[in-house]
Parts: C-alpha cells; structure tokens; sequence
C-alpha cells in the first residue's frame, strides 16, 4: 500500500513526485513517457531559469532531478487504464496486468493536441508543425504560416501571430468562425492576415521543413498550395482521462474538475497540469499544479490520518 500514486509523467508529475519524496512519503509513479508531452516540444524560451532550451533536454533534466529520489519514490514506466476506489483505497490497474494500491491519488496525465490526421503532420512535427502557439510562435519571425482552426484557440494563435510572422493564413473548415467576436475584431482589420474559410485541410508538404500547405475548398472543390513555413494545428486538445471518467467529475470537455489546490470531486484524488480544467496549458503552470497537488495530498494524509 503506497501513501501516494502518481499516475502521469510528465512536468506535473515530476514535480509532485519531488515535493512527496520530499516529505518522506512511500510514493509510486506510474508513466508512459518520461518528460511527458514536453519531450515533443520544439525550441523553449520560457522556462525560468533556462533562457533557451528544448523538449528533449528539458524533458531529461526533470526526469533526471525526479530520479534522485529514486530512495523514496518508485518510478514505474506503464499506463493505468482504469482507477477505482474500494472504500478509502484507490485501486489502480496498470496495461501489464499489475494492479496497485494508494491511499491518495495525485493525476497528471495531461492531453493531447487533436491532430489534423492528414500526411505530412506527423513527418514535419517540429519541423514547422506545431499545436503550441504560445511556445512557438517567437520561432517564426517575419515568415509566413498558416493557422488551422476558426475557434478561440486558432484565434489566440493568430493574435500572438501577428506581431512576429510575416503572413498568417487563417483557414477554418466551416463558412463562418466560431472564435469570438472579441478576438475576431482586431484579426479581420490586419491586412496580413488572409482569413480562408470553408478550406479542408489535405496535406503539409516539404523537404527537410515545412514548405507548404495544400487544402481544398469545399465548395468548389478546388485544391490549392499556400507557401508558408510554419503550420499551428489549433483545434483544440483532448483531456486523458478515459481511466477515470467514473471515478471523479468532468467538465463538458471531459476535463477533470480540479481547484488551485488540486483538489476534486473524489476525496483522496488530486489531479494536476493540463488534464485539469486550469486555465493556461503551460508547463510551469502545470509544475506549480503539481507542486499544489502534492502538498495538498500531504496535507490530507496528515489531517486524516489515513
């Protein structure tokens, strides 16, 4: 019986699983990729502390600094596909067929980006495709790229977009934008922006890097090839939290209900980072979160004397 179950391996989890070794108790993390979804990030410019780095490094850097406490903590590299809780015991069942035990629970599986799922994603992620405006968009000063997806989020990008690229095209499949109004506004009167709609998106083509984007319109059906160098893919992110849909609550876009001190609906359960509801996908935002969950399940440990 651990004191606490990490279940998620990414900045969340990492620093949950410092600040619990750090207060001595019997912890176990279980996680896919070490790093998390950082691992596949591009250049980092905002990480306190790290002037520039990048996903790779800083991703080894914090699997690095977790595993001093490798006395204190177990590190288990596994997926938990489903969580239950028999009485004041959650009960977690790893993919390899082992189930564990914990008094608490700290979840930081965060999500993943909703891929276009067209060629060429995959090939040129990192190498002009992105899904992080907010970590990316200083890399492509003065060139020209393309932002698929007419809501909020494809909204956002365009806006940070627009003080460093040189051309933006804004392409959404549906005749009408579902971004809001607000953020609309100050995009349709810049004249570097080309808003697109009703494009469907078919191919990221290039060499060693981005070099083009193909799309058809949908209603013509005309195919056309736009020259940019940069690809944002902003259509939204999907929450990992399929083991534990019945066990706490969920907000409409299936991500997990949790308070500034990670705290959910389910007593003993502490979820942090990006599989939450918090507002700002980032990674020291999601650090702090972990450091908040961890404290916090310390803390209910000690009061409740479980």
């Amino acid at each position: 019986m651990y004191d606490v179950a990490i279940v998620g391996y990414g900045p969340a989890g990492i620093t949950a699983g410092i600040y619990v070794a750090r207060k001595k108790l019997n912890t176990i993390l279980i996680g896919e990729l070490p790093g998390g979804e950082v691992i596949n990030s591009g250049e980092i410019e905002n990480w306190p502390g790290g002037l520039v780095t990048d996903g790779v490094s800083l991703a080894g850097q914090m699997t690095k600094h977790l595993k001093k406490h490798q006395d204190q903590i177990e590190i288990v590299q596994d997926k938990v596909t489903k969580i239950t809780k028999d009485g004041d015991t959650f009960v977690l069942n790893q993919a390899g067929g082992k189930k564990v035990e914990a008094k608490t629970v700290i979840y930081t599986t965060g999500r993943h980006p909703r891929p276009l799922g067209i060629p060429g994603e995959e090939q040129f992620k990192n190498m002009g495709v992105t899904y992080c405006a907010t970590c990316d968009a200083p890399l492509f000063a003065d060139k020209e790229v393309a932002v698929v997806g007419g809501g909020n989020t494809g909204a956002e990008a365009v806006i940070m977009l627009q003080k460093i690229a040189k051309k933006i095209y804004w392409l959404h499949l549906d005749d009408k934008l579902s971004a809001d109004r607000i953020l609309v506004e100050g995009i349709e009167s810049d004249d570097k922006v080309q808003i697109i709609l009703g494009a469907k998106t078919l191919e990221v083509k290039g060499d060693k890097m981005v070099q083009s984007l193909e799309y058809e319109d949908v209603k013509s059906s005309e195919r056309n090839d736009i020259s940019v160098e940069g690809v944002f893919v902003a259509i939204g992110a999907i929450p990992n939290t399929e083991p534990v849909k019945d066990l706490v609550e969920l907000d409409k876009y299936g991500s997990i209900k949790a308070d500034r001190y990670a705290k959910t609906s389910q007593d003993g359960f502490f979820a942090a980072g990006d599989v939450t509801d918090i507002r700002d996908a980032q990674i020291v935002v999601a650090a702090g979160h972990g450091c908040s969950a961890a404290l916090s399940a310390g803390d209910y440990l000690a009061r409740n004397k479980v």
